[in-house]
């Protein structure tokens, strides 16, 4: 019943109105130029975004577009009102009709606001080589409802911005460097300190690692077969960087090792025989 009535006032806002040609024109003159403004507005604004460092380019698209619906609604209910239109009955039609569109809409809001969230915030920007859920490329577009990465190996991958903003986002090129690390297992009659010398040296001198902070070398752990050491080393950010410059450092610490003479360990296992009584079998004599 009540929908039933706000449609009967919308009806009666709407009927026959007594019109002369003042009315039409200058009606007609209101929405025009709301529609000249509204492009003023984008032009302005998309101009600005490239002479100013605040905010990414897509947050100004974005809020450009904004501007210029406003701009046109508002020279809309300019025009309605101008012609003697109550505009107030049929914004309660239209209330009633966004709650419906916005509930068959919400993946798209959520996705959207997921997306001027971003904007705002900028964990990632156009150019960032990330990772998300698992996914690791280079960003190569933020759009009003996905994050568009193109992986190492070629693929393009959309990820909706509420996925994005809830989840754990690592951003290799946030920061002009990155850490990498590499486990060593040595032999347990390894000379510790001499092979912690020779591989800090081995990596500093490998290609692509950086002087600053110097490598790093630790003895951390005494596993079953091996005492671990885990060396630590700073290069580029970029994931490819990571790939061949952990490549480099391996081989370098292996040619290292071999020309000492230091055995990099492999898992091992002693295996005793005892007699039926426990003891152990004695070797037989020679």
């Amino acid at each position: 019943m009540q929908n039933e009535s706000e449609l009967e006032q919308i009806a009666d806002s709407l009927e026959p109105l007594n019109l002369d040609w003042l009315s039409l024109a200058v009606a007609a003159a209101v929405f025009l130029i709301s529609i000249i403004l509204a492009r003023l507005a984008r032009r302005g604004l998309r101009r600005l975004a490239g002479r100013v460092e605040i905010g990414s380019p897509a947050l100004w698209a974005a809020s450009a577009r904004i501007s210029s619906w406003l701009i046109l609604f508002f020279g809309v209910v300019g025009s309605l009102r101008v012609l003697g239109i109550d505009f107030l009955p049929l914004m309660a039609g239209l209330g009633v009709a966004a709650v419906v569109v916005a509930v068959a809409l919400r993946p798209f809001l959520e996705n959207f606001a997921a997306g001027l969230t971003l904007q705002l915030q900028r964990p990632i920007d156009i150019g960032d080589q990330v990772s998300v859920r698992q996914i690791e490329g280079e960003v190569s577009e933020l759009t009003a409802r996905t994050v568009v990465i193109r992986t190492m190996d070629g693929r393009v991958v959309h990820i909706p911005n509420s996925t994005v903003i809830e989840s754990a986002i690592t951003n290799f090129t946030a920061s002009a460097q990155r850490r990498s690390v590499i486990d060593v297992g040595l032999a347990y009659d390894t000379d510790l300190a001499l092979a912690v010398s020779i591989m800090i040296e081995a990596v500093a001198a490998a290609p692509g690692v950086n002087n600053e902070p110097p490598p790093e070398a630790f003895i951390h752990e005494f596993a079953d077969s091996t005492i671990n050491a885990q060396v630590r080393f700073w290069h580029e950010p970029q994931i490819r960087a990571g790939w061949t410059i952990r490549h480099e450092v391996a081989v370098a610490i292996k040619r290292a090792l071999d020309a000492s003479g230091i055995e990099i360990a492999f898992p091992q296992r002693v295996l005793w025989r005892g007699e039926a009584g426990g003891e152990p079998a004695l070797p037989d004599p020679a």
